[in-house]
């Protein structure tokens, strides 16, 4: 019959020593969990901050727009649609439509009035001018800011060929609906010392007050050569400053 092993306890001592290993391994264990949560801590708070929720990563908040006052556009005046372009040989009238006509010195006149009432928008007012002994008699017809002259013969047999100036134009004013154009690019209203800028052939004194300056080279010469090329005569106000007409007419020098 077998003896049964006899159970040995542990002595007290070593039991003792262990206990203090056991501990040693918990509290070892704790120290590194500690250390871990206050790593995993200083990297969060030192790393790239989060995007805010209304913000998309990669984009920046939208800016307020600035408004910075802009200047106020000048207002410009519109040139006119139609106008009548006047030279020395004689002039051309632009409809708004770009239809144009054309009129030289020694044409009838009836088409050019009816071309003028249509540019202006109205009949003309109608006038006349005594000849004398050195000067014709003419038909005036007025609209605003221009006059066109055409030579009354009368009865007296004379033909409009004899005639240096059958028909003239004179300018008087700047109507805004209809743009009055020289050759020289004088207007009336302009300064008198602007139109000297342009080197005038002649001035002289008028009887009233102010000044007639010529502009044109080598025009009037009708009893020389026939041909019908009127200088441009440009004549101030009273005052000698400003430019009170243009009249595209022929005129010996000195009248």
């Amino acid at each position: 019959m077998t003896k049964p092993l006899d159970i040995v306890d542990e002595p007290d001592e070593r039991r003792d020593n262990r206990t203090p290993i056991v501990l040693g391994l918990v509290a070892g264990l704790l120290l590194v969990g500690v250390i871990i949560a206050f790593v995993l801590l200083f990297t969060r708070q030192t790393g790239d901050p989060e995007p805010a929720p209304d913000e998309a990563p990669g984009q920046s908040a939208p800016q307020e727009p600035t408004t910075e006052e802009q200047p106020a556009p000048e207002e410009t005046e519109a040139a006119p649609d139609a106008e009548v372009a006047v030279n020395g040989v004689g002039f051309t009238i632009t409809q708004a439509d770009g239809t144009e006509f054309s009129h030289r010195w020694a044409d009838p006149a009836a088409p050019a009035i009816e071309a003028l009432s249509e540019l202006f928008g109205s009949a003309p007012t109608e006038d006349f001018q005594n000849g004398d002994a050195e000067n014709w008699a003419y038909d005036i017809y007025v609209w605003e800011g221009f006059r066109l002259y055409d030579v009354f013969l009368g009865d007296g047999g004379r033909s409009r060929d004899e005639v240096p100036a059958p028909t003239y134009v004179a300018v008087t004013g700047s109507p805004a609906e209809v743009g009055i154009v020289d050759e020289f690019g004088v207007a009336v209203g302009d300064s008198i010392d602007a139109v000297r800028d342009l080197g005038p052939i002649d001035e002289v004194g008028l009887s009233g007050g102010g000044v007639r300056l010529v502009l044109g080279n080598n025009r009037g010469t009708f009893y020389n050569d026939g041909k019908r090329a009127f200088n441009a005569f440009v004549e101030s106000d009273a005052a000698g400053q400003t430019v009170a007409s243009i009249t595209y007419t022929f005129r010996a020098r000195g009248q």
